[in-house]
């Protein structure tokens, strides 16, 4: 299914639109790997690709029509959904082989090691009775529909991408101000600084790809960020696997001291999730503040009487999402997001935290 831009179209006038056009390309290259070979590099970046395409359509929402917005949105949600239980566990699987340089945790990371490997073969079992990459990709080309609408937005996403901008780094401060005082009378969401991080650094993307001039300082220190948070979230879904792993095993019952080590196992990666918030509440403390006054300033708000006032007016008590643009949380989010991710969507996957830094 070749997805390449039709001869016949005018090269875009947005720059959003070769943004998502560059993004549905990418898909069409990486499904067939993905699928097809379980190649862990593609599966990743079409995951993320699928999240960035996500992030836009979120944006645009109030000036797409449902008809053509929903079959595109869709088709990755599908896929999104598809790819990330393998995906989470090539991660998992990953972090074990680092771990199992540890002599204190070498037996317990092993066992759990070939338990996951087994549930990532019927995984892929899984995967192959689902829809064939032909067919996935023939959902993804209800793009074309949808691209006319992204072209004819116009002035009108630019406002809204300034705005939802700032609405997001918003929302992210404010989290990251609550996780950051450590203070136990406050209640603090590690995963919503987590999500508002990635919605604010989706659209981070987007605003320089429409021309805004944000300095590649930001970037750097947005990731330093986000690699605490997606380290912190990785070692917490391994140390719920393994403590589940152990349960249905019923570890307690057939091998005590299995058992024993594998709750160790699950201290120390606990450990390790808490080491990465403090980091990150470190780098928050440190280059926080800098990086709100120059996203602000790189990108200023629309101005009075704009579309998104326009669009906000009419839609009071509509559910427009320009806020953060997040995945439900209740979908696999493990996988740690590409380096030099301002490279869009040539991006290289950044190499899986070694625990052993933690």
């Amino acid at each position: 299914m070749a997805l390449k831009r039709a001869p016949s179209l005018p090269e875009p006038a947005s720059a959003l639109c070769d943004y998502m056009d560059e993004l549905v390309e990418s898909l069409r290259k990486l499904v067939p790997a993905a699928l097809k070979e379980f190649d862990q590099v593609s599966i990743h970046h079409a995951r993320v690709a699928t999240r960035r395409l996500k992030a836009a359509i979120d944006l645009l929402k109030p000036v797409l029509s449902d008809d053509h917005r929903r079959p595109f949105a869709k088709a990755g949600r599908q896929l999104r959904r598809r790819l990330g239980p393998l995906r989470d566990l090539d991660v998992m699987i990953d972090h074990l082989k680092k771990i199992q340089r540890r002599a204190t945790h070498r037996t317990a990371a092993q066992w759990l090691e070939r338990r996951l490997t087994e549930a990532r073969a019927a995984a892929r079992e899984d995967s192959k009775s689902a829809q064939s990459p032909s067919d996935v990709l023939a959902r993804v080309g209800s793009w074309w529909g949808l691209r006319e609408e992204v072209l004819d937005a116009g002035d009108q996403a630019r406002a809204l991408l300034a705005d939802a901008l700032h609405l997001q780094l918003d929302a992210f401060a404010e989290q990251a101000d609550l996780l950051a005082k450590k203070d136990p009378a406050i209640k603090q969401d590690p995963h919503q600084v987590r999500i508002a991080g990635k919605a604010l650094r989706y659209t981070l993307e987007m605003a320089k790809c429409e021309g805004h001039a944000i300095p590649g300082g930001v970037a750097k220190a947005f990731k330093r960020m986000q690699d605490a948070l997606g380290s912190w979230h990785d070692f917490v879904v391994l140390t719920e696997r393994a403590i589940c792993e152990s349960l249905d095993a019923l570890l307690a019952h057939h091998d005590m001291q299995l058992q024993r080590q594998v709750l160790d196992l699950s201290r120390w990666t606990l450990g390790s999730a808490r080491k990465e918030l403090d980091r990150f509440s470190a780098l928050w403390a440190q280059e926080g503040p800098d990086l709100l006054k120059t996203i602000r300033e790189a990108v200023p708000l629309a101005k009075p009487g704009s579309a998104v006032e326009k669009i906000a007016e009419a839609e009071k008590v509509g559910d427009v999402d320009i806020v953060t643009n997040a995945e439900p949380v209740t979908e696999p989010k493990t996988d740690p997001d590409p380096s030099g991710s301002d490279a869009v969507p040539a991006a290289e996957p950044s190499p899986a935290t070694d625990p052993e830094a933690a």
